[in-house]
């Protein structure tokens, strides 16, 4: 099998450097995209001009990044629209991985706008439902980006907040939880409203509405459907005074405005003086999960995720530990859910949940920073994945 390689910047003292469509600056590293995953090797990678040293006989994919649901462009020259249509051998490979929403519809447009066959495109994806599916005409593979990506991160960034065993020190810590909450999302802001009302806060250490947005975007998002429709309607009327008198934007540390994911052993300290992690993933509703849980594994916390029950459930297919007994809930999807939780953990006693943590569940944290650390994320796997999608060994 080999990947041919299309729009690369001349760039030969740095990586390889994909061109995106858009202006000159729009480009992306290959190796953010694949270098992290296991058994990656750019050996079989070939620019399209060296296309006659490949055999003919063998899978070839033409490798390419969109970015689902931002946009669905794709820069693709002449050379390789015609390989698509005259090898049958060689297929357009598609990467949108860093968000899980898809524009399926969009992109088949797109590709018939380009005149690409639909049946030679294979996209990797971060959907799980869309794993081995057929949507408007393209061939999806879910493949595990994020687990893989945010290892990395942690393994080789020199400003990322990790903890290891000798350095806890549960004793002391003064809050029972932590919870991040710096982009606008409608759980985000419904599970704001639940920590507020449930006189959680001061139990806390919790930040909300980060990086500053207009407040025309928070004012849309907090009174959307989405939001209201997670809130029982009787409290409608306290809520929209609760986002103008108390909901105001809550910082913990400084972020690097630089970088979208925010890594800074800044937070640290955070992660160190509180017991446990309620973790607002990107996506409430999807099976998505992103270097958000992955840092609460990586410094130890027990953690719960505030959405799809389904995130816990692929945690646990992959070898993890979940801790829904310790938050006495077993989803929490909504207002009503979230204050079930709040309450469950407002009635254990700061030493006794101190106590508990250690005796019951830290060795389960130990765990799941070692698998993290250890787990095997192989590119070869993702390879079988793109040959028995195009039905060709």
């Amino acid at each position: 099998m080999y990947f041919i390689l299309d729009k690369v910047l001349q760039a030969p003292h740095g990586g390889v450097i994909l061109k995106l469509p858009g202006d000159e600056n729009h480009t992306r590293p290959l190796d953010y995209m694949l270098g992290h995953f296991d058994d990656f090797t750019y050996r079989d990678f070939f620019h399209i001009s060296r296309y006659k040293f490949l055999e003919k006989d063998k899978l070839k994919f033409i490798f390419n990044i969109v970015h689902m649901p931002e946009w669905v462009d794709i820069e693709i020259s002449k050379e390789c629209v015609d390989l698509l249509h005259n090898d049958d051998n060689t297929f357009l490979c598609l990467m949108s991985v860093l968000e899980c929403r898809l524009s399926s519809l969009d992109l088949s447009n797109e590709c018939k706008r380009l005149n690409i066959p639909l049946h030679k495109v294979v996209v990797l994806c971060s959907d799980a439902p869309a794993h081995n599916q057929v949507l408007n005409g393209i061939k999806y593979i879910c493949i595990n980006f994020w687990e893989s990506i945010s290892r990395h991160h942690h393994q080789t960034l020199p400003d990322v907040s990790t903890t290891v065993v000798d350095e806890l020190d549960i004793d002391n810590a003064s809050k029972k939880f932590l919870c991040l909450n710096r982009n606008i999302k409608p759980h985000r802001i419904w599970l704001m409203y639940s920590i507020l009302r449930s006189n959680m806060l001061e139990h806390g250490h919790v930040s909300f509405n980060l990086p500053d947005v207009s407040p025309n975007e928070f004012d849309e998002t907090s009174k959307s459907h989405h939001t209201l429709k997670r809130i029982p309607e009787h409290l409608h009327k306290d809520y929209k005074m609760a986002l103008q008198r108390e909901m105001y934007n809550r910082r913990l540390d400084k972020l690097d405005k630089q970088y979208v994911i925010n890594y800074n052993d800044s937070m640290k300290k955070y992660y160190n003086d509180s017991l446990l992690s309620v973790v607002t993933e990107s996506d409430s509703t999807k099976n998505f999960i992103t270097e958000k849980t992955y840092k609460a594994i990586m410094n130890l916390h027990p953690f719960f995720i505030v959405g799809n029950p389904d995130q816990h459930s692929l945690l646990r297919a992959r070898g993890y530990e979940t801790f829904e007994d310790l938050f006495g809930v077993e989803s929490v999807m909504n207002y009503e859910q979230a204050m079930r939780m709040w309450q469950h953990l407002d009635s254990i006693d700061m030493p006794i949940l101190k106590r508990n943590i250690k005796e019951k569940y830290l060795d389960k944290c130990i765990h799941n920073q070692r698998l993290l650390l250890t787990r095997k994320i192989s590119w070869n796997d993702i390879k079988d994945s793109l040959s028995t999608t195009v039905g060709k060994a």
